[in-house]
């Protein structure tokens, strides 16, 4: 027999993954605690002896995605590859991170009212753009980027993707929201580099 605390991080990491899926696909408020239950086979006792409510499942869902997008962009920039073929990696990850997001979810996530998610979501940006920052100056000094670059300016435009997220009209352009994230990091990263790849 499992010890009980095996069986607790066992359920609790069913539930998180069922939950991604199904707020990926429909976003965070139409999904209900009874909808993630049946999907995940768990009973409303064992989602409750895991999670506060939706919303705290949902702030811990973003925490533990944002924390393995963290990790991952910190081993791509260790990778000993040219800075050409880190962005390489990032944009494939940036791909892989945002396959099945709905609108709905993009909506939720940037509309929520929870303060606490808001503060999350805006230190896990703030982090990211620091460390960003500070690659891009790296690379810059090596050469492996423009020279002419002004490392504020790719700050401040990726500091504006979320609004672009919320663009109907930009929305509208695109077959879905990976599409448009897909087009926006393409965008923005392969305009850094020097044009001797």
């Amino acid at each position: 027999m499992k010890p009980a605390s095996e069986k607790k991080a066992k359920s609790h990491n069913l539930i998180m993954d069922t939950a991604k899926t199904l707020f990926w696909k429909y976003g965070i408020k139409r999904v209900t605690v009874e909808e993630i239950c049946k999907e995940a086979m768990v009973s409303k006792m064992t989602f409750y002896r895991n999670f506060d409510n939706k919303n705290n499942l949902a702030e811990k869902l973003l925490v533990r995605e944002m924390e393995r997008g963290s990790s991952a962009y910190d081993e791509i920039m260790g990778f000993p590859i040219p800075f050409a073929d880190k962005i390489a990696r990032f944009v494939q990850l940036k791909h892989e991170l945002s396959q099945d997001i709905s609108e709905e979810f993009i909506k939720d996530i940037y509309k929520t009212d929870n303060k606490s998610l808001q503060f999350r979501i805006a230190s896990n940006q703030k982090e990211m753009l620091s460390k960003l920052r500070s690659d891009l100056k790296k690379a810059q000094d090596i050469g492996e980027i423009r020279s002419n670059l002004k490392i504020d300016f790719v700050i401040y435009m990726l500091q504006s993707l979320n609004e672009k997220m919320l663009d109907q009209q930009l929305i509208s352009m695109y077959k879905n929201p990976h599409d448009l994230i897909m087009e926006l990091t393409n965008f923005i990263f392969y305009g850094l580099l020097t044009e001797k790849r």
